[in-house]
């Protein structure tokens, strides 16, 4: 059965140019973190429809509609292919469809056509097989010609694929958080919001913010959706409901303590550095002075000490540094002062597991892979007897090179190069970092607790020509597999080298791809995939449990009064 469905809608307000891709892309991943899978319909960047609009007057007068829709379309699907791009570096897998794929039939007015059906079951074939499908909105066909839907035409793409696909939600995301309040007299007031609106409401008073088409279109088929900002907590729900108004939360970026400047420290830093609506570095712990620090990290954040990073009156800290020494320090005194914490350090939740509790952890186990949250919604409904799989990208990567050939140090060397491998590999390549996540998977999963000493481990050491040589003989893949096996009230844990068959549930797992199957007690298996290892994929992650932080410490106003 198909994970329920979410439609996203993302405007040229929130896509106004390439930097606000990271924003997009973590609007995407929070629901897939829930389980959920998504559409995003994906308008053009910025002012481009209106640039290519205005330069095809500029040349040709007033244009044939037939090629100027070709040509206004193309801005669509430049905004669809770039954030496909962008949720493939996170490990976020996506299908691109245009508006032949969708088969998105309309009425033959070529600019401001009216949709009449799309191959839905295309559509839900393709969110069988990946979390999210990207539409390039605004475009269709009729007859095989292209068609647009008129200016604001995504929100109609948004409401109508919704419709057909019997979504859970429909969400336009635009640069405001909702529908604002407009003040006696005009103007709008940014200090009050509609928590609910009439749809005959939004006609009215949204029209700058959403077509007015798309609003009628959603009216005639009983379909409420929401209109909110990147992030968001709330927004406005418009429908059937009685128009009702509530404050606008307060937004002030969140002050941010980040521990660790390596591979994901960077991408952390990176990411937050552009999304300043929300977040503010204030302060970097490293573990000594760097000489050649990366250029655009001011050399002002830069904090050799615990004390001196949390003295810069943080909201929030985050910690990749690594290790376990300097991390349970800052872990323990940032939450001995109400602070909420961020990791990725699996090493230091296996060895003090108390601290799952503390803080947020996903992307400990699986990178991009919402491991953590899957398995935990999985087990709050049905009885999981074991997980296998492989956690560890950077062993699956060096693995897959060495089943072609490539000898150990140019393997190794070419992981190095693509920032999937530590200078010093040891915990990947000796079974290690797959024994503390074990850990921590016994922990949330089944909720015992199992010392990292007690897991019978076994690395990369038997990987031996021979063996790779046998393997590949035998038409089968070597893989290193962790397992938790439930056995009564007992809880089996092993890391090691497994010969996967063909047919196996692990194989076809190239690269740096994580692939986690639980078996529940009635036999049935629930696969995650995904991508588990690199700057990026753990980046996103990371920052997706900054912005649940953020969503929990704001606090809007529950006080709504009437229209």
């Amino acid at each position: 059965m198909l994970d329920p469905v979410v439609v996203l809608k993302f405007g040229s307000s929130v896509l106004d140019d390439h930097a606000a891709l990271p924003a997009v892309a973590l609007e995407i991943y929070r629901e897939v973190r829930a389980g959920r899978r998504v559409v995003a319909v994906v308008s053009a960047f910025g002012s481009t429809t209106d640039n290519l609009l205005a330069d095809a007057r500029a040349r040709y007068g007033e244009p044939d509609p037939e090629c100027l829709a070709r040509s206004l379309e193309t801005g669509e699907l430049a905004s669809a292919a770039e954030l496909g791009l962008t949720l493939s570096r996170c490990g976020v897998p996506a299908v691109i469809l245009d508006a032949s794929q969708l088969d998105l039939r309309t009425s033959a007015e070529p600019l401001d056509a009216v949709p009449l059906g799309f191959d839905a079951g295309r559509v839900r074939r393709e969110l069988e097989c990946v979390p999210v499908v990207v539409v390039p909105g605004f475009s269709g066909r009729c007859q095989g010609k292209p068609t647009l839907l008129g200016r604001g035409g995504s929100d109609l793409t948004a409401l109508f694929l919704a419709d057909g696909l019997h979504a859970a939600e429909c969400r336009l995301l635009k640069d405001v958080d909702g529908l604002l309040r407009i003040r006696t007299g005009g103007g709008l007031d940014h200090g009050t919001r509609y928590a609910t609106a009439g749809w005959a409401t939004c006609v009215r008073v949204g029209a700058p913010l959403v077509q007015s088409k798309a609003v009628e279109f959603a009216r005639s088929r009983g379909l409420a959706f929401g209109i909110a900002a990147c992030g968001s907590t709330g927004g406005t729900v418009v429908g059937a409901e009685p128009d009702r108004f509530e404050p606008v939360p307060e937004c002030r970026p969140m002050r941010v303590a980040l521990a660790g400047l390596g591979t994901v420290g960077l991408g952390v830093y990176r990411w937050l550095a552009v999304l300043p609506r929300d977040f503010e570095v204030v302060g970097v712990l490293v573990r000594r002075r760097i000489r050649d620090h990366p250029a655009d990290v001011p050399v002002d954040l830069l904090c050799y000490g615990v004390g001196d990073l949390l003295e810069r009156s943080p909201d929030l800290v985050i910690e990749v540094m690594g290790g376990t020494n300097a991390a349970a320090d800052l872990v323990t005194a940032a939450r001995a002062g109400g602070l909420p914490c961020v990791t990725a350090n699996k090493q230091l939740l296996a060895e003090r597991p108390e601290l799952l509790a503390e803080v947020r952890a996903s992307a400990s186990v699986g990178g991009s892979v919402p491991v953590l949250e899957c398995m935990r919604a999985l087990a709050a409904s049905e009885s999981i007897v074991g997980i296998e799989g492989i956690i560890n990208g950077t062993c699956n990567f060096l693995l897959d090179q060495m089943m072609a050939g490539i000898p150990w140090a140019d393997a190794l060397e070419e992981a190095r190069r693509r920032g999937l491998a530590e200078a010093d590999p040891h915990l990947d390549v000796s079974g290690l970092d797959c024994v503390h996540k074990l850990v921590v998977l016994a922990a949330t999963v089944f909720g015992q607790t199992i010392a990292p000493q007690a897991v019978a481990v076994a690395g990369l050491d038997g990987a031996t020509p021979e063996r790779l040589a046998g393997t590949r003989d035998r038409g089968c893949e070597l893989k290193l597999v962790a397992r938790l096996v439930r056995d009564g009230e007992t809880l089996r844990a092993s890391v090691g080298l497994a010969e996967i068959a063909p047919r196996h549930g692990l194989a076809r797992c190239p690269g740096v791809r994580n692939r986690t199957v639980a078996t529940t007690a009635c036999g049935d298996e629930i696969v995650l995939d995904g991508t588990g290892a690199g700057r990026w994929p753990t980046t996103v992650s990371v920052v997706s449990d900054a912005f649940a932080a953020r969503r929990e410490s704001a606090r809007p106003a529950k006080t709504r009064c009437s229209a």
